[in-house]
């Protein structure tokens, strides 16, 4: 037996022993939460809590310790002083409290990350352990004090790069056992307000700022997990491609939303819409807001009222235009949402109105309760109901942006001094469609804001709904044992539009493509939260980057502001690099483009050609043969459906520009790239969507073109 199979068979002892342990608490937490969801309690409202609480506790620990089975063993830490540390996604120990694994959040894990040659940090050896399924199938050590004493053999030629050279699947892989000192030191920052990391493409932004959410739920699990921790992603696509990574890591309980999905939408809305950059960059701009709010008030006001008579007990008295706008134009005035403001307009026209009834001739002096039996009486009168509709309507979201869609709101009339007549031009293009898009949600989202909820209904007091005698209905008749099931059991269903859940933590990627809208959607979810923002505005597909930053700026308000550059690539090889290093000059020549560590030797394949498409066939057939992974093809958009009627392979993921944010693939086809940058508003916002997709491979890359490579400079 060689010493790689010695060392093997030593790390394969380990997890065995690892797998083993796992397996005996998968069996009792799962007899825990069946022991929980079985439990009568006392019958108190009190026991029956504490059954809830147990069995949603018995059922989180299955399910982290059901995540947490592949790769669960991942490194070995030799240190100078103490037994050697075995590093992996959750920490096990035996029934008498031995450690067999330390969790990688853990502060014992910290040196893995970041011991160096330089600042060994008390390690003599760093060992990456590969495994497949449960069998071990490498390891790689690097030695950082070659002059300490060791147990065993010396094998590999360096964990990290044989690491990062790995085929790519559909979805994106943890590199846990891989971050280097710089992003580990992002990821185990103070959560004190906003961490901002920054770095070119390939340098692990992502990679760092899932590991953060997994590292600040270990570190403050009782704080994030009741609060709750939302990550954003520019796109379905992209969310897809990461959603295997924070399970992966011990968490199951983040959200993970795309931009278009943060705020909760009607059932029937779907977001199938396609907006053109143009279209994105007038729906996305700050000043679509006060369009917004001259759109709620055309509306609101887009009914002549008149005089409100009114009987009550055959007496009639009238309520005078005069005094009706009067209190309209008060209320109107105050900060309040439109809806309620017609609360508050309805109780001033109440007060109104019964100091009206009080100075009635022969008035009796008023009982106890006489007020509010007639406020209640004039609420559900037709006539006042009516007039109250002319004068304040109750307004929903999806209500006003049809209006402006249809144009019953007129466009010209709202956007008059904000939007020129080409940006107009722009959205009446865009908004008669019958799909929504991402953009649109953002519009949605703030129309819920500037709105507000519908104001409750009138309820007779002997009519109130008994919401525990429903719920033990409920659970009497279909056996509902805990909360979330009774809760999933009500009749009634949750407020749509109406989203307004406060995060403990707000997570970003891509953030220079959040558009100004989008960052006052964001922030509306994250009043007093802390926050890890990742981006590069060197990619950043929007034409104005200083209003996306005065946006973010203006989110972020006072919060403590802390910042991580990240400045090694290690996704593209030094070839592929030099490629996208000529874009970034083109882009700001005082650019220095991230540091790539690793070479393959193989020059991108730039191919001229009349016919992109008819080309791709052949380019693909060649780049399938070269690599073993996964090949993605990044296209323009008006190319999208061309390209796709004839591609079918089960490795081939064609992306337009914008899905393609945050994607890699171990090859990469990008067609056009002199399109990529015409279909931008600007050159500067084209060479920079051009760099993001000459960035995404990781082995080879071919551009199709029909300009020469010297187009580039």
């Amino acid at each position: 037996m060689g010493d790689l199979e010695r060392e093997i068979a030593r790390e394969q002892a380990v997890v065995d022993r690892a797998l083993t342990r796992l397996e005996v608490l998968r069996t009792v937490a799962a007899q825990r939460e069946r022991e929980s969801l079985h439990g009568t309690g006392t019958g108190t409202p009190q026991a029956v809590y504490e059954r809830d609480v147990q069995a949603l506790a018995a059922a989180a620990r299955r399910v982290d310790l059901d995540a947490a089975g592949e790769g669960l063993v991942f490194g070995r830490l030799d240190v100078l002083e103490g037994p050697a540390l075995h590093i992996g996604r959750l920490g096990l120990r035996t029934e008498d409290q031995e450690p067999i694994v330390v969790d990688w959040r853990a502060p014992a894990a910290a040196p893995f990350y970041r011991a160096t040659a330089a600042d060994p940090l008390g390690v003599v050896r760093r060992r990456t352990i590969s495994c497949r399924g449960p069998q071990v199938t490498g390891v790689e050590d690097e030695l950082l004090d070659p002059d300490a004493h060791l147990d065993g053999t010396i094998v590999g030629d360096g964990a990290f790069l044989a690491a990062v050279s790995r085929e790519r699947g559909a979805h994106m892989r943890d590199i846990v056992a891989t971050i280097q000192r710089e992003q580990d030191l992002a990821v185990r920052a103070p959560d004190d307000g906003a961490l901002v990391v920054t770095g070119g493409p390939g340098t692990g932004k992502t990679a760092v700022a899932l590991h953060r959410v997994a590292y600040l739920m270990y570190a403050r699990r009782e704080w994030y997990g009741r609060r709750g921790v939302l990550v954003v992603g520019p796109s379905p696509v992209f969310v897809d491609y990461i959603g295997a990574v924070l399970p992966s890591l011990g968490e199951t309980s983040v959200r993970l939303a795309d931009l278009g999905r943060v705020p909760v939408l009607p059932r029937s809305l779907t977001l199938d819409g396609d907006d053109d950059p143009a279209a994105v960059a007038v729906k996305g701009s700050a000043r679509m807001a006060t369009l917004l709010k001259r759109a709620v008030r055309h509306l609101a006001g887009a009914q002549r009222i008149s005089d409100l008579e009114l009987i009550h007990w055959g007496y009639a008295f009238t309520l005078p235009v005069d005094e009706l706008l009067r209190r309209r134009s008060q209320v109107g005035r105050s900060p309040r949402s439109h809806n309620a403001g017609r609360t508050a307009y309805v109780a001033a026209l109440v007060e109104v109105a019964w100091r009206a009834w009080e100075r009635r001739p022969q008035a009796a002096k008023p009982e106890p309760g006489d007020r509010e039996d007639f406020g209640r009486w004039l609420r559900s009168d037709p006539a006042f109901v009516r007039e109250v509709d002319k004068a304040w309507p109750v307004l929903a979201p999806l209500q006003v942006l049809d209006a402006l869609r249809t144009g019953k709101v007129p466009l010209a009339k709202v956007a008059g001094g904000l939007y020129d007549d080409t940006e107009q031009a722009v959205l009446a293009r865009s908004w008669p469609s019958t799909s929504f898009s991402a953009a649109d949600a953002a519009v949605l989202d703030e129309l819920a804001t500037i709105l507000g909820p519908p104001p409750e209904p009138e309820v007779d007091p002997d009519d109130a709904w008994d919401e525990l005698s429903e719920l033990d209905a409920l659970a009497a008749e279909h056996g509902v044992t805990t909360f979330a099931d009774r809760n999933r059991g009500a009749t009634r269903a949750p407020a749509l539009d109406a989203d307004y859940r406060t995060y403990a933590h707000v997570v970003v990627d891509e953030a220079q493509d959040v558009t100004p809208m989008q960052w006052r959607m964001l922030g509306r979810r994250a009043r007093g939260a802390t926050w890890t923002i990742v981006g590069d505005w060197a990619q950043s597909a929007w034409p104005d980057v200083e209003e996306v930053r005065r946006a973010m700026d203006e989110v972020l308000g006072k919060a403590r502001l802390r910042s991580s550059e990240l400045s090694t690539n290690y996704r593209t090889s030094t070839e592929i690099a030099d490629l996208a290093a000529r874009v970034l000059h083109r882009i700001d020549p005082a650019a220095v483009a991230p540091e790539a560590v690793r070479s393959t030797g193989v020059v991108p394949d730039w191919v001229v050609t009349d016919d992109v498409v008819a080309a791709l066939p052949a380019a693909l057939s060649a780049l399938l043969d070269q690599v073993g992974g996964t090949v993605g093809v990044v296209v323009p958009r008006a190319l999208r459906a061309a390209v796709r009627a004839v591609v079918d392979d089960p490795r081939v993921a064609v992306v337009d520009t914008w899905q393609v944010k945050g994607l890699e693939y171990d090859g990469c086809v990008v067609l056009a790239p002199e399109a990529v940058v015409a279909e931008a508003l600007t050159e500067k916002a084209g060479l920079r969507t051009l760099y993001v997709a000459l960035t995404r491979a990781t082995q080879r890359l071919v551009v199709l073109s029909t300009h020469a490579e010297v187009w580039l400079d």
